[in-house]
């Protein structure tokens, strides 16, 4: 009785199967058989191979498939190919910081320093609303990356009723 484990994206067709079979051949053609979808990915992927936690050299498969096992465990996983090291992606990650905060500090040095009065005054499209919305931040400014809730926007607005002018009851509201 062998029992086939299988990792990686092997592990959606079959996770551990247990099989009566005197060689891991016939195990695998009676897995590939059951499921079309797993022989595609079984042989077109590249993988490691142990036999009771002892790993099988590629040039040894052919003896090692085809001898008889009394009772035996045999992984297969998945090889992740194009993956890159440890300190490759540190690095990696150390210069896309690094240009990140000189793109920032640039932007902020470089860019016009307008607040609203200036702004409002140029020729740009402006908010008519409630007449034109005052902003804190000049164009072209840096806008944070919002995690979570953030409350941004512009001056508070607010509507009060004056009841002192009575006789003009059209401009009690202010």
């Amino acid at each position: 009785m062998l029992r086939f484990e299988f990792g990686g994206h092997l592990r959606r067709h079959f996770g551990d199967v247990d099989l009566k079979v005197s060689n891991i051949a016939a195990g695998l053609r009676l897995l590939m058989g059951q499921s079309i979808s797993f022989r595609r990915d079984f042989t077109q992927s590249k993988m490691h191979i142990s036999i009771n936690s002892e790993k099988v050299h590629p040039d040894n498969l052919s003896f090692h498939f085809q001898r008889n096992l009394p009772l035996a465990t045999i992984t297969f996983t998945p090889v992740v190919e194009g993956a890159i090291t440890a300190a490759a992606a540190a690095w990696i990650a150390i210069g896309l910081t690094v240009a990140s905060v000189a793109l920032s500090l640039y932007t902020l040095f470089t860019m016009p320093n307008m607040d609203a009065a200036d702004a409002n005054e140029s020729n740009k499209i402006t908010n008519s609303s409630f007449g034109n919305v005052d902003n804190r931040i000049g164009q072209g400014r840096p806008v944070p990356i919002l995690l979570g809730e953030m409350v941004v926007g512009s001056n508070v607005l607010s509507l009060g009723i004056d009841t002192t002018n009575n006789a003009d009851w059209d401009n009690s509201i202010s």
